[in-house]
């Protein structure tokens, strides 16, 4: 089905990130926080399937979303339909899959669950009918409900029951169970409840027509056993009708199931910021080829799935067509959280949901490659500069002039002076291909030596830099770090600590 995701005639194309990227941008933190519920949750994996650089996907989606944030019916009538799908998947034909799964019970109460689903549809495609819906996936979406309750399966409902129950005194109220043997076909069937069976009996012939009495259905165990056999002839033709018919009627709707996922997931992100009046909106997108990032008041939605009470808005702007900008700054200052927030921002964007920013405006990336320095867990028996050497040799196999970039001090492996030649290096690479993005590092000569790179590639990605500086703030308040467009304020980082230390040199 897939129109909520895709517009009409777009091709559906699987997206994809770097296993490291994943790691690096900490993506599994992130679809914990956006799964709707424990039960319905989303993995990175899935996510990142739906990622896409088509402009008019994005748009797309970007229109369904808005318009459940205008429209909170909207948000219970997915729920509703979401709650019915569910249903048909876990029971299929009166199954019931479990971790017993040998030990297969069949429950002809199924009649009334199938019965009861059917109503769940009915009632989801009044809700969607009552709504005036605006984008075209939800328009999409209604008109397909409408043709499914308005075919002629869903309207001979009661007919097909009566052909489904026929043979069956009270389906509702017999529970049967049998085992499996080694081929996997019944062995032994048991009864394992009954209940009264409610019939009309006349009072007596040619008087007035008395309240029907209850009577009770008995069944011995030893009957049960002689007839066996058709017994289990009549669950199992029974057990495959309600199959056949569920599948007809659902089968279309299947596929939807991820995809009302999605959109829960992406509201629950937006009031998760919006609890704490923190800013967010639909970036404006550019073409790829454009490069564009730029974003007012950014903040990282990882911040917000930790708990944390005070989270600082910054900006950023890379330069039209794309730029690298050296990011410097103290320890503990924000770097790392200042470049995880532009590179979910980014994924945040390819998904056609909001963003962590009060203004934003976006070109997709064909790919989004991090290189953050391994932390002890993640040494391999090569070596740390063996692992870091790794890692930037795949990003550079990969990059392209219309990816983001995001380094993370890598290469703290090696002396400074080898750390400012391969970063160099790597830095060429890139603004050789016009590639844009963010490269944090403690090595502050390399914001100084960017012009040397300028001079010598005239081509290619603009050169940039920004620093963190600390916010003076009121006694007993916690300090703030701003990121700002300039040089840095040291050219060394161990003179910038000793001077946090109090030493004055």
């Amino acid at each position: 089905m897939a129109c909520l995701l895709y517009p009409a005639g777009s091709m559906p194309a699987e997206g994809s990130l770097p296993p490291l990227t994943v790691e690096d941008l900490q993506l599994e933190r992130m679809a914990e926080s956006m799964s709707p519920s424990h039960y319905y949750r989303v993995s990175p994996q899935e996510l990142n399937a739906l990622l896409s650089s088509d402009l008019e996907v994005l748009r797309h989606r970007q229109a369904v979303m808005a318009e459940l944030l205008e429209q909170p019916a909207l948000e219970g009538a997915m729920e509703r339909l979401l709650g019915a799908i569910d249903g048909w998947e876990s029971r299929s034909g009166g199954i019931r899959r479990g971790l017993d799964s040998f030990a297969v019970g069949l429950n002809l109460e199924d009649f009334s669950w199938l019965e009861n689903c059917l109503q769940k549809l009915g009632n989801a495609c009044r809700d969607f009918e009552a709504l005036e819906l605006r984008s075209a996936g939800l328009r999409a979406l209604a008109q397909q409900l409408r043709e499914i309750r308005c075919s002629a399966q869903f309207q001979s409902v009661e007919a097909d029951f009566r052909l489904l129950c026929a043979g069956h005194v009270s389906p509702a109220k017999m529970r049967l169970g049998y085992n499996l043997d080694k081929s996997l076909k019944p062995s032994r069937l048991k009864l394992l409840q009954m209940e009264a069976y409610a019939g009309d009996l006349e009072k007596g012939k040619g008087k007035k027509q008395a309240a029907p009495e209850k009577r009770r259905l008995t069944l011995t165990q030893r009957a049960l056993e002689m007839d066996s056999m058709l017994l289990q002839k009549a669950v199992s033709a029974a057990s495959q009708s309600i199959a056949g018919f569920v599948m007809r009627i659902t089968g279309p709707l299947r596929s939807l199931k991820k995809e009302l996922i999605f959109y829960l997931a992406g509201l629950k992100l937006c009031r998760s910021w919006s609890a704490m009046g923190l800013p967010h909106c639909f970036p404006e997108l550019k073409p790829m080829e454009e490069r564009a990032f730029e974003a007012e008041s950014l903040f990282s939605p990882l911040l917000v799935a930790g708990g944390r009470e005070k989270v600082v808005c910054n900006d950023v702007r890379f330069a039209p067509g794309g730029e690298l900008i050296i990011l410097t700054g103290a320890n503990q200052g924000g770097k790392t959280v200042f470049l995880l927030s532009v590179g979910l921002a980014q994924w945040l964007a390819q998904l056609g949901l909001m963003v962590p920013a009060a203004r934003a405006t976006v070109s997709p990336a064909d790919n989004i490659l991090t290189v953050f320095a391994p932390n002890s867990s993640q040494r391999s028996s090569r070596g740390l500069l063996a692992e870091e050497a790794g890692r930037i040799a795949a990003a550079v196999g990969l990059v392209s002039g219309c990816s983001l970039v995001l380094f993370n001090e890598p290469l703290t492996s090696t002396g400074p002076e080898e750390t400012r030649a391969i970063s160099g290096e790597v830095l060429a690479v890139f603004k050789a291909a016009g590639v844009r993005g963010l490269w944090v590092t403690h090595v502050y000569e390399l914001a100084a030596k960017r012009r040397q790179l300028e001079e010598a590639i005239p081509w290619g990605s603009a050169m940039g830099s920004l620093r963190i500086l600390l916010q003076e703030t009121e006694a007993g308040s916690e300090s703030t770090y701003k990121v700002l467009r300039g040089e840095p304020e040291f050219d060394s980082h161990a003179y910038d600590a000793l001077r946090r230390g109090g030493v004055e040199l």
